[in-house]
């Protein structure tokens, strides 16, 4: 009798002891379903924007002349180009020879764009200036054992210059740097997220995981140092050593479902040393002979209906059309802070010939906060750009003076 007393009395104890146990286990899992719900919509919210509505896009592409710093000595016709000096570092230890035969390519290329950016001012704005073969200039050299690229010295450069039978040398000096950073992020892997069995979010199993992985990124860099010796003294006619050039390239594996990124996935660096070179020649070049200059930028709307009616606008050739949209945009709350919309207002204002509005809009866009670090390089070198050349950018003539100009050739 006792006993079963005893075993009834300590029957509700067990219940209850089970009970609380129950309502702990729930309370547990309430909250990590809770914190799993709240990961998981982050992760959803996401993917929803990744997967919204297609955004408008357009090519821009800015094409202007630059006029030179300075005029060539009278007399002066003839000049030969010598090999650049090219010097290449970064490279990780154990690969010093990809520097050396990158530098010896790079030598050559860059000399090869000199004489092809001379000759195409020649055609185009009809410079006086002939510029002797390469393929000459190289063996001449060599038969006589000169130095054949890189910044020679006054002696040397007399002597070359009677040799190749040309009033001018044109030589110059590339340094070239390679930084190669790595690092890790955080991704997240989502899986059995509408799965079944009555458990987790949404009547399925929801399994979030973060994992680290890793990130590259590379800063190319190159200075240029150019000059163009006279063949009678040995004395610099023209000098030119722009600021270093630099471009960026990163690769990161996202926050959903990435991977590990390495040096492979980066875009070729030659790709990018060709284009910080070119710059540097036809910045060289643009000193003494008139340089046609092009760049182009890929502009996105941003959320407000108001800049994909810019864009279109853009696409178009209304370009007075899309700055008044692009106006609302700014006016919308949706944009009021936008970066693209100001920095879509720059290109534009350029495409109008507006250089000093340009220039306004690439300041304001560069300095607004939280801009992308890729997007911000952008915005700072077409800000630079912009100040640089505004003044020296040949203004179309106007209907009127192309009349008299016109009228003028008749009369005489």
């Amino acid at each position: 009798m006792n006993t079963q007393t005893v075993e009834l009395s300590a029957q509700p104890h067990a219940v209850s002891d089970r009970l609380v146990a129950a309502r702990r286990t729930r309370r547990g899992s309430a909250a990590a379903s809770c914190s799993a719900s709240a990961l998981l919509g982050l992760m959803l919210l996401v993917m929803a924007v990744g997967c919204g509505p297609k955004r408008e896009t357009f090519v821009a592409h800015i094409s202007y002349v630059l006029e030179p710093k300075q005029s060539l000595p009278e007399g002066l016709y003839t000049v030969a180009v010598l090999d650049s000096d090219a010097e290449v570092a970064g490279t990780e230890p154990g690969y010093e020879s990809d520097d050396e035969l990158r530098a010896k390519k790079w030598s050559t290329i860059a000399a090869d764009m000199m004489e092809h950016m001379l000759l195409q001012a020649g055609q185009e704005f009809g410079s006086r200036l002939t510029v002797a073969k390469r393929r000459d200039t190289r063996r001449v050299l060599a038969e006589h054992d000169l130095k054949a690229a890189g910044l020679v010295d006054a002696g040397t450069a007399v002597q070359a210059a009677k040799l190749l039978d040309v009033q001018a040398l044109v030589t110059s000096k590339l340094n070239i740097r390679i930084d190669v950073k790595k690092s890790k992020t955080t991704t997240f892997d989502l899986s059995d997220i509408a799965g079944g069995g009555g458990r987790g979010v949404g009547g399925g199993y929801a399994h979030i995981r973060a994992r680290e992985i890793d990130k590259v990124t590379r800063n190319t860099t190159v200075q240029c140092t150019f000059s163009m010796i006279d063949s009678g003294n040995g004395s610099a006619i023209v000098q030119y050593s722009p600021r270093p050039i630099t471009k960026k390239d990163s690769k990161g594996g996202g926050v959903l479902f990435g991977r590990s990124r390495g040096e492979a996935d980066l875009d070729p660096v030659d790709e990018y040393i060709g284009e910080l070179v070119e710059v540097g020649v036809r910045e060289f070049v643009g000193t003494f002979i008139p340089q046609r200059f092009e760049v182009e930028y890929k502009l996105r709307s941003a959320k407000s209906e108001a800049s994909g009616r810019a864009i279109r606008m853009l696409r178009a050739d209304e370009y007075e059309a899309a700055m008044e949209e692009f106006q609302a945009a700014l006016r919308d709350e949706k944009d009021a802070n936008s970066d693209e919309v100001v920095f879509a207002m720059g290109v534009t204002s350029e495409l109008m010939g507006n250089w000093e509005s340009a220039l306004k809009y690439y300041r304001q866009a560069a300095a607004m906060p939280g801009v992308d670090s890729d997007d911000l390089e952008i915005y700072q070198s077409a800000k630079q750009r912009v100040q640089d050349h505004k003044d020296r950018i040949r203004r179309p003539q106007s209907p009127g003076a192309m009349q008299q100009a016109s009228a003028a050739t008749v009369v005489n």
